[in-house]
């Protein structure tokens, strides 16, 4: 059949690209191959904006780090076999954050499948356990349909990532074009929006704040996901009640708000953690109760009822048993008690003071030494950037003291991986975000680590015009596994200490990146400021302790109360 048959006859790559436009992508990430070749040469005549990864994990991360900056599902595109797997970590990432992506995997012609064919795996078999769904298109003619589903499963219900795998022939056939208007979504049995509209009855749970001597509000990514930060504040400002949040959940409500006490959990703060185990009323909405959180569950608000608000019925009562359960968003839920007409509720100021003189008594501080504090540096960055930045943290230490000292006032402010502790992510994150949101300030906090996993992205910003604040910070350890090491393992430090790291500053500079190093605490701020005024993407090599430690800290399978490292003011 000839391309020019007809002018309503369009090849499966032409409908591709039709649908990504019709649908508002702007942009996508990935990485060429054989079996998209053909998919790439019509983003060349169509001057599709794809940006090229140095790797389609980078990609994959680039992807979910533009959908945290935006609210939109990012988007990446890849070649079969290791093209497909390279994107495996990114895409469980995004499934444990709840994170909109849709990923477009090359596959071998149908003829080849089934039958090992060169750069052939099973990508519905392999994505499955690790997305929202997958689809493996057979026909040209469904693939605007199937691009239009995509990304309205990714970014609607508990959001998530989506998969869509075309066999190589499949685009090369001709099908017609059509009118976006006129594509159907089919989804029997998925239909989100019908959970708006179900009326739940709030009255138990606002009767029992009204009887609460000790309530407590616990909010969480869902909250940022749902666009209630509005009704959350409203909410915990209305009815004076001590406010606690999750890693993710950081900013929904600010940081510096007038009862919010802190993130909770293993690295949160004492005030937050103790507020859990005091409690006689918990409020849950937008968190799924996580380990890291609910660090002993059986022993997690012994005293309290809970009431449990999720979008997601299978997190009801799967790690916490609850007095009150809601399948709702965090809006619906948040303007349903908003909604509610409680009569004569009464504060109690008495356990507010208690909360706050908890936090007041025993902050988060570490004392300075001859070395510079990572916590200080971050906490600078934070005054540099007047709390605004979007925020991007790898995984390890330096992601608690970022959580810790940066005062977030918006939600989805914080853009790390909560769920999977994926570490690498920061880098292609980072600049996915900020070529999300260019209007926005872009840092980005990095360990030596997970730095060493995915630095080659840094090659692709100049080319690409983007500016994103790097901060280093180098230990020469893996730090958080040597804290364990540290506390747990008698100081058994296996494979956690190198003295034979690379020149992180050459590195990036040979990456097209200007980088500086600073080890000095007097030359920290200086430092910092310089990084800010150079006009493009800067590197700053932070040169810490491997002997810092991230404290509060409750060990895996303690209780909330059970806190190493807490500090008590004396002033």
């Amino acid at each position: 059949m000839e391309e020019t048959q007809s002018s309503t006859m369009k090849k499966g790559t032409e409908l591709l690209v039709q649908a990504l436009e019709d649908e508002g992508v702007d942009v996508l990430f990935g990485y060429p191959g054989g079996a998209v070749i053909d998919i790439f040469d019509q983003f060349y005549k169509s001057k599709t904006n794809h940006i090229l990864a140095r790797h389609e994990q980078g990609a994959a991360h680039m992807a979910d780090g533009y959908a945290r900056a935006t609210g939109r599902p990012g988007v990446c595109i890849v070649t079969s076999g290791p093209g497909a797997t390279n994107t495996v970590t990114a895409i469980t990432t995004a499934l444990m954050d709840s994170i909109p992506m849709v990923i477009i995997t090359g596959q071998v012609a149908e003829t080849g499948i089934g039958k090992d064919a060169f750069q052939e795996v099973d990508v519905q078999g392999l994505m499955t356990p690790i997305t929202k769904y997958v689809y493996q298109v057979r026909k040209a003619e469904d693939i605007q349909r199937v691009i239009k589903e995509a990304l309205y499963i990714s970014n609607t219900g508990r959001k998530g990532p989506v998969v869509v795998d075309i066999p190589k022939n499949v685009g090369n056939n001709f099908a017609e074009l059509k009118n976006p208007d006129e594509i159907e979504i089919d989804l029997p049995g998925y239909a989100p929006e019908k959970l708006a509209e179900v009326d739940f009855d709030v009255a138990p749970v606002m009767e029992a704040l009204k009887e609460s001597e000790k309530p407590l509000f616990l909010f969480g990514h869902g909250v940022s996901l749902a666009d209630a930060e509005e009704e959350l504040t409203e909410f915990i400002d209305r009815y004076q009640i001590p406010a606690i949040s999750t890693l993710l959940g950081q900013g929904a409500y600010p940081v510096r708000g007038k009862y919010n006490l802190g993130f909770a959990g293993m690295h949160g703060t004492y005030a937050a953690n103790m507020a859990i185990v005091e409690c006689d009323l918990m409020i849950n909405i937008g968190s799924r109760f996580d380990d890291r959180v609910a660090t002993n569950p059986d022993n997690f608000a012994p005293d309290a009822k809970i009431a449990h608000f999720d979008i997601d019925a299978s997190e009801l009562g799967k790690i916490i048993d609850t007095d009150f359960t809601y399948q709702a968003d965090a809006k619906q839920a948040l303007r349903a008690l908003l909604d509610y007409d409680l009569e004569d509720y009464k504060a109690n100021e008495d356990w507010i003071e208690h909360c706050f003189n908890n936090r007041k008594k025993h902050p988060i501080h570490y004392e300075q030494k001859d070395t510079i504090l990572a916590h200080r540096a971050v906490e600078y960055v934070g005054e540099v950037t007047d709390g605004e930045a979007l925020v991007v943290s790898d995984v390890g230490q330096h992601q608690m003291w970022v959580a810790q000292a940066y005062p977030y006032k918006y939600g989805d402010q914080h853009l790390t991986s909560g769920g999977l502790g994926t570490m690498g992510f920061a880098v292609p994150a980072a600049i996915g975000a900020k070529m999300g949101a260019r209007h926005r300030d872009v840092v980005c906090f990095v360990g030596d680590g997970g730095f060493q996993m995915t630095n080659q992205e840094l090659n692709i910003l100049e080319e690409n015009d983007v500016n994103v604040k790097f901060f280093l910070f180098n230990n020469s350890s893996l730090g958080m596994v040597r804290q364990w090491q540290t506390l747990f393992y008698d100081k058994r430090y296996s494979h956690t200490i190198s003295d034979k790291l690379p020149d992180f500053v050459k590195l990036s500079e040979a990456l097209g990146v200007t980088a500086d190093r600073v080890s000095d605490p007097k030359e920290l701020e200086s430092a910092i400021d310089k990084a800010f005024e150079y006009d493009g993407s800067y590197l700053l090599e932070i040169v810490i302790s491997g002997e810092d430690i991230v404290y509060p800290m409750v060990a895996a399978g303690d209780s909330n109360d059970q806190m190493r490292g807490v500090y008590t003011c004396t002033d």
